[in-house]
């Protein structure tokens, strides 16, 4: 500690720069699923309309991502205002207030600058926003407690987006022989998009029409997204 510093002055700066941390918007709970950045994401959106208010500004942000020359999955975050400011909400760092004016919120490259920033190997590719539209709450229930890990992630976020639209979570044999298991997946309407969760590989918004009780779709869908995919049932 430099000379002249007491502690108690120490200290009285460590309160004083505590008490002067902006205060997040409303707490929130991760669902804790694998590869889940898009369906938490989403599940944020939710809960921001609810608790701060249903015309408040709030946006689905994500990107394609390049690492060192490669392509790899790209992520996804919240992105919203209140109180005059806008805050984003990244399932890996939780809440962070962004150095961005109001007046730009709708430029989203320019919104995903300090987000991306978080992420040093990851240069971000065509950032974009998606945002829903009222949707009847569908069903949808969790199994919180299951062995298959697949079914567990799934259904736990089939539950809690369930809350504002419908949702479908399925299970499905993958491969053939001794190699088959089976897995699980969340089927979702977002922002127009069908979006397909499976834990293992993340979500996929694809730019098809169906209703997300089209197990054949919902079949074909996952075939693109796994590969060899047999029966598809709903849970």
């Amino acid at each position: 500690m430099k000379r002249g510093l007491t502690w108690v002055s120490f200290f009285l700066a460590v309160a004083v720069w505590a008490g002067a941390a902006e205060k997040p918007p409303f707490p929130h709970a991760r669902l804790g699923v694998a590869n889940g950045c898009f369906v938490e994401s989403v599940a944020l959106v939710d809960a921001w309309q609810a608790t701060v208010g249903a015309e408040t500004w709030v946006k689905l942000l994500r990107w394609g991502a390049m690492e060192e020359a490669e392509v790899v999955a790209g992520h996804a975050v919240a992105v919203g205002e209140v109180r005059g400011k806008l805050w984003c909400w990244d399932v890996n760092f939780g809440w962070n207030a962004l150095p961005i004016e109001t007046a730009q919120r709708d430029a989203a490259e320019v919104v995903a600058g300090p987000v991306v920033a978080r992420y040093a190997k990851v240069k971000a590719q065509f950032p974009l926003y998606m945002a829903d539209f009222p949707q009847a709450a569908g069903a949808a229930g969790a199994q919180s407690s299951s062995a298959n890990e697949a079914i567990r992630d799934a259904s736990i976020a089939g539950e809690r987006l369930a809350r504002r639209r419908p949702v479908n979570v399925v299970v499905f044999t993958q491969g053939t022989g001794e190699s088959a298991r089976e897995n699980a997946a969340a089927v979702f309407v977002f922002g127009g998009r069908y979006c397909v969760y499976v834990p293992e590989v993340g979500t996929v918004p694809f730019r098809v029409q169906g209703g997300v009780e089209n197990l054949r779709l919902i079949q074909q869908l996952l075939r693109r997204m796994v590969g060899d995919v047999g029966v598809v049932r709903k849970v």
